[in-house]
C-alpha cells in the first residue's frame, strides 16, 4: 500500500475494515510519527488509530475474524495484550467457538495469564470452563492441536474451518495418482531449470534414453571382453 492509498482509506475510514485501517496507519505512521498527528488530520482519537494499528500486527487469520465482526473491538484489545501468538490463537478460537464469550470474559482470561502467570489453556479452563483435551469433530474426532492447525490455515485464507475441511476432504477423494506423478515430473524439470539447466521435458526424456543406450553398450562391451579368449 502506498501513502496515497493509505490517505484515501483513512479519509473514508468509517467504511473500511479494521485491517485496512491498520495497514493504512502503518504506512502513514512513518510520515506522521505520532498518532496525535494522524488524529489532527483525520479526526477520531489517538486510541482509535493506535488500536487499529496494533490489530495489523495480529496473525492474518485473526485479523480476518475481526474484519468479519466475529471478534469485536473490545475482544480484539484483549488479544493485543497477549504477546505470545499461540495464546492469541487460543483465545481467538475460544471467542469464536464459545457462545456469548464477551470482552469482559476475555479480559478475565488475559489477567490470569499476565498477572497470575497461568498458561492460556489453564486460564481458559479456570475462568470459562473451556478445555482443550476433548476431541473436535470433523468427520472423525481429531486432537485439538490438529483442529487448531486447521483453524489457522483456514482463517488465514479467509474461510471457516468447516469449509476448508470439506474442501480438503473433497480434494483427497479426487486425487489422481497419474496427475500427481505428472506434477512431480514437472516440478523436477522446474528445479533443474532453477539450478541453471535449460532442459525441457522432451530433452530430459532424450537424455534418459541416451543414458540407457550408453548403459546397454557398456554392458555389451563388458560381455564381449569376457567372452574373447586371451
Amino acid at each position: 500500500m502506498d501513502a496515497k492509498t493509505a490517505r484515501e482509506i483513512l479519509t473514508v475510514h468509517t467504511s473500511k475494515k479494521p485491517s485496512e485501517i491498520g495497514e493504512a496507519v502503518d504506512v502513514l505512521y512513518e510520515t506522521f510519527n505520532t498518532y496525535a498527528s494522524i488524529t489532527r488530520e483525520f479526526g477520531r482519537s489517538d486510541k482509535f488509530w493506535s488500536i487499529r494499528h496494533r490489530f495489523f500486527q495480529l496473525p492474518e487469520g485473526i485479523r480476518w475474524k475481526i474484519d468479519e465482526g466475529q471478534i469485536d473491538i473490545g475482544q480484539g484489545e484483549q488479544l493485543l495484550k497477549l504477546k505470545n501468538e499461540e495464546d492469541q490463537w487460543l483465545l481467538a478460537i475460544a471467542i469464536i467457538e464459545e457462545d456469548n464469550f464477551t470482552a469482559t470474559e476475555s479480559g478475565n482470561v488475559v489477567n490470569l495469564v499476565l498477572k497470575e502467570r497461568k498458561s492460556i489453556r489453564e486460564a481458559l479452563s479456570v475462568s470459562a470452563g473451556i478445555r482443550f483435551d476433548k476431541p473436535y469433530p470433523l468427520l472423525l474426532p481429531v486432537p485439538f492441536d490438529i483442529w487448531l492447525a486447521i483453524c489457522k490455515r483456514s482463517w488465514a485464507g479467509g474461510q471457516n474451518w468447516e469449509d476448508l475441511t470439506y474442501k480438503l476432504i473433497r480434494q483427497g477423494l479426487e486425487v489422481d495418482p497419474e496427475e500427481v506423478a505428472c506434477q512431480l515430473e514437472k516440478l523436477a524439470v522446474d528445479l533443474r531449470k532453477a539450478g541453471g539447466s535449460e532442459k525441457d521435458c522432451s530433452e530430459v526424456e532424450v537424455d534418459r534414453h541416451d543414458n540407457q543406450l550408453k548403459l546397454s553398450k557398456s554392458e555389451e562391451c563388458i560381455n564381449t571382453t569376457l567372452e574373447t579368449p586371451s
